[in-house]
């Protein structure tokens, strides 16, 4: 019987590693080295057949000449990571976790939202401060505000889903027929549409070349001034430094922000800022979705060596 030679070179859930081995581990040897550097895999792992990664990796040209794997699998919904089309010309595979960690991700985005929404930072401070009798600072309810959904796939359409159990007023936007026919019954409006008319304003697209700054200076400025601008998907997707001004200015009342185009080395002028929230890349990742993702993966890569 031919093995399948598995080098495990990111953190993932060990549960889900413990569980694959004690079943598979006669066609498909797993080896793990968390925080392994890409030199030592060419070093010490160039001849092993799968690479397991997560997105704190970059899996690039220098890497991908000098390996010989035939899988490379992110434990990530997110591939821009990789150097995909050159991992496709030397004949790599790529796997990622499409909807393991969705969920995870659209509740963050909620918290995100109920957060500025509810202003609970303020609200702690003022406890903390001995002011607690101080009460002149807005809140607001979800019931009847409108939300724009940009990118509704399978975390925009979920969390499309529980807005629209809170009583909100919930617009898609998404160029792929087939989530427009399976979500028919949202309504979809055009980009523009939704950035000037959503009270809230939250995307959900991937990073690739065409999503580059896909929010641009020009998009932002068709947003309301009351509005809240909302990104749990990449940091470049939008046009960041632009965002940051608009917040500076208040031409927005409030951001959400999750990713950053410079991870970890993020602009701190945003920390400066006191009508954005900021959380470091975490909106995908829970104990539940981490393990749902590594069994993902595994699942996928059984499907494939059968």
């Amino acid at each position: 019987m031919t093995k399948v030679r598995i080098l495990i070179a990111d953190e993932i859930d060990t549960s889900a590693v413990k569980n694959f081995s004690e079943k598979y581990s006669d066609k498909f040897p797993v080896k793990i080295n968390f925080g392994i550097s890409n030199q030592e895999i060419i070093n010490t792992y160039n001849d092993f057949d799968v690479l397991i990664i997560r997105s704190i990796r970059k899996s690039d040209k220098s890497l991908l000449d000098n390996v010989s794997f035939k899988i490379i699998a992110t434990c990530s919904k997110g591939t821009d990571h990789i150097d995909v089309d050159y991992a496709k010309k030397k004949g790599i595979k790529i796997l990622n976790a499409e909807e393991a960690n969705s969920v995870s991700a659209a509740e963050h985005t909620l918290g995100l939202i109920l957060a500025i929404e509810k202003n609970l930072l303020l609200s702690d401070r003022l406890v903390r401060q001995n002011k607690f009798g101080f009460y002149d600072y807005e809140r607001n309810e979800l019931r009847g505000r409108s939300i724009g959904i940009i990118g509704f796939g399978k975390v925009g359409s979920y969390l499309g889903n529980i807005c629209r159990a809170l009583g909100m007023n919930v617009y898609a936007n998404d160029i792929d027929k087939n989530v427009r026919s399976k979500n028919q019954g949202f309504i979809f409006k055009s980009l523009n549409y939704i950035l000037k008319n959503s009270d809230i304003i939250s995307i959900h697209i991937p990073m690739n070349k065409k999503n580059d700054n896909f929010i641009s200076k020009e998009n932002f400025d068709l947003l309301k001034k009351d509005s809240v601008f909302i990104n749990t998907s990449r940091g470049s997707v939008i046009e960041e430094k632009y965002l940051l001004n608009l917040l500076k200015n208040r031409k927005i009342k409030f951001a959400g922000l999750d990713v950053f185009q410079n991870e970890p080395l993020i602009n701190r002028d945003f920390a400066k800022l006191d009508n954005v929230i900021l959380t470091n890349h975490i909106a995908g990742k829970t104990i539940q979705s981490r393990r749902k993702v590594a069994e993902n993966i595994f699942e996928q890569l059984l499907e494939i060596c059968k």
